[in-house]
């Protein structure tokens, strides 16, 4: 494996469990607002990059410009998370404060799924340029690293086709299917999340696919024994039952022959052990 591609690797181990399995609760709610909060968050991330460092690389630990470098990565680090902190809570302060925003003028950035993904993608990148700082010389061998081979290539353009023509695709051709029955199924209640039903088709049809690939069938077994079960309290309406049933084998048979079409792409076999 190449020397800067391993370096990156390290640094972003580093930064995954500094984020997630070790950045307590205490310190991901208040390390926007508390100092004490940011310098332990700083403080893990420092320690924890020299450890991956040192545990998977030959980076020399006691030059003064690397120790500079990854201290200089760790700052830009706490000031992103102290960016994304004042532009979403500056959006919700505005949001409070007055009851006409305009879509037009709200600039700063919403607390959402999008942020979380600017914000994970803005490390990424600050990863990757000290990767590139710390191997000199060598950042074509960290895109060289990153750049998939040609059958990986392959791979992957055919599980994107497999899994959006199932998941999405797959969904509009049932509505299409049971257009005629959807006028006589009972609606949604007050107490239901809006769109619970197209979510949880995606997921269903994504995790069916991906059992099928993987020739784990029993799988399936289990997902349409817990969507039923979730569902229980509603079969005593039989036109929900019938309407629930027809949607759902439509859900599960559409995903199993995307899973064997999947799986015939990726190992010029059909099997479903």
């Amino acid at each position: 494996m190449q020397t800067s591609l391993t370096i990156f690797m390290a640094l972003l181990l580093a930064h995954l469990l500094g984020d997630f399995p070790l950045q307590s609760k205490w310190i991901s709610r208040h390390k926007g607002t508390s100092l004490r909060a940011m310098v332990l968050h700083g403080v893990a991330h420092y320690l924890l990059s020299w450890a991956c460092l040192i545990l998977f690389t030959q980076v020399r630990w006691l030059s003064v410009s690397t120790q500079g470098i990854i201290l200089g990565f760790t700052v830009i680090h706490l000031l992103t998370d102290k960016l994304k902190y004042w532009s979403t809570t500056q959006e919700i302060s505005l949001v409070q404060r007055s009851p006409f925003v305009f879509g037009s003028r709200k600039t700063l950035m919403p607390d959402d799924w999008k942020t979380f993904l600017l914000d994970q993608s803005l490390h990424v990148i600050f990863l990757a340029a000290a990767a590139s700082i710390l191997n000199p010389g060598h950042l074509g061998e960290l895109m060289e690293g990153l750049q998939p081979s040609p059958i990986a290539k392959q791979h992957i353009l055919e599980v994107a086709m497999v899994y959006i023509a199932v998941v999405f695709g797959g969904g509009y051709l049932i509505r299409y299917l049971t257009k005629g029955l959807a006028k006589d199924a009972p609606s949604n209640s007050p107490a239901q999340l809006e769109n619970a039903g197209l979510y949880i088709g995606w997921l269903e049809r994504l995790l069916v696919v991906t059992a099928i690939a993987v020739q784990t069938p029993a799988l399936v077994g289990l997902i349409l024994t817990g969507k039923s079960i979730a569902r229980f309290p509603e079969f005593k309406e039989p036109r929900f039952v019938e309407y629930f049933l027809i949607g759902t084998l439509l859900s599960i048979s559409i995903a199993v022959l995307g899973g064997i079409v999947l799986h015939q792409l990726l190992y010029g076999t059909i099997s479903l052990k």
